[in-house]
């Protein structure tokens, strides 16, 4: 899959498909780019590295993903219908450098997943099928994560891929550092279960000293955005169209080599899923929140 994406520096001064919240996060237009000649924080040295933290090489960073979700669905007649779905999945990411690139070819592996519906455990028979999925895709130092995709097609598994961006925040190309705000705009595609979707987004970053004493040398990245997005799919024969659109926030915490120490995150959305053959549309409010724990790391 690929990616469109920009971004600029700012001076410092149906139910399961509701839960695939896609990464990027957007939020409002930056403020206009630094002037020729002066460069902002985070600009490479001439000699091309960068003079803050990006993405370095890694060898199975292990991580825990923990995501809850609260759908709301207006059903025919004017009922609603509350859904509460949470997952845990246990991730391992390796970033290996790509040959004759500066980016990373990144490997992504589900080791294991726990979910539930309604506090009710899913089934072995969902489980089961999701463990050991493997995502592949190319990082940039930056962290545009492109042509992410798996090695096969889950409910679960599905629903965890659609949330991997959240381990790689948008950095600056020459390097995020303390005190620098940027904006980043994205455009990706994402499986949202049923639906074949595009998501455009627009994030806006500030980055500060760490205020977390578990990761006292990490920079912290605060995030804040909006997404819309649209998308086509089958399910029982019928076919669906779906149109989205939301908000987000995120609060990252970066080590000096790019791994990700802990984030936290949440988005509030409303999503409407139309069946064309039958007029029919289905309103759903959704409410998501998530946290990512970095378990161990092993640089290559």
């Amino acid at each position: 899959m690929n990616v469109r994406r920009s971004w600029r520096i700012i001076p410092a001064c149906l139910i399961a498909a509701a839960c695939s919240s896609g990464t990027a996060g957007p939020g409002q237009p930056g403020a206009p780019s630094p002037e020729p000649g002066n460069p902002a924080p985070g600009t490479p040295v001439p000699n091309g590295r960068a003079t803050g933290i990006v993405y370095l090489p890694v060898r199975e960073a292990a991580y825990a993903l923990v995501r809850h979700d609260s759908l709301t669905l207006q059903l025919p007649g004017g009922a609603n219908q509350l859904q509460l779905i949470d997952r845990t999945a246990y991730l391992h990411v390796s970033l290996a450098q790509a040959q004759d690139t500066s980016g990373y070819l990144a490997t992504i592996v589900l080791d294991s997943l726990q979910g539930a519906v309604g506090g009710v455990p899913a089934s072995p028979d969902s489980i089961i099928p999701a463990r050991g999925t493997r995502w592949t895709a190319t990082l940039k130092p930056d962290g545009e994560l492109s042509a992410l995709k798996a090695d096969r097609s889950t409910t679960l598994g599905d629903q965890i891929g659609s949330n991997l961006r959240a381990l790689f925040p948008s950095l600056p190309s020459g390097g995020a550092q303390s005190g620098m705000e940027w904006a980043d705009t994205t455009e990706v595609p994402i499986r949202a279960d049923a639906f074949d979707a595009v998501e455009r987004s627009l994030t806006r970053y500030r980055a500060a000293d760490s205020d977390d004493a578990r990761a006292r040398k990490a920079l912290k990245l605060e995030s804040t955005g909006t997404y819309q997005r649209t998308g086509k799919g089958t399910q029982y024969n019928q076919q669906l169209e779906m149109t989205a659109s939301g908000t987000r926030s995120a609060v990252y915490y970066l080590n000096l080599d790019g791994t990700l120490a802990a984030a936290r995150g949440s988005d509030t959305g409303d999503m409407t899923i139309t069946v064309p053959a039958v007029g029919q549309t289905v309103p759903v409010k959704q409410a998501g929140s998530y946290t990512i724990t970095s378990v161990r790391s092993s640089k290559r």
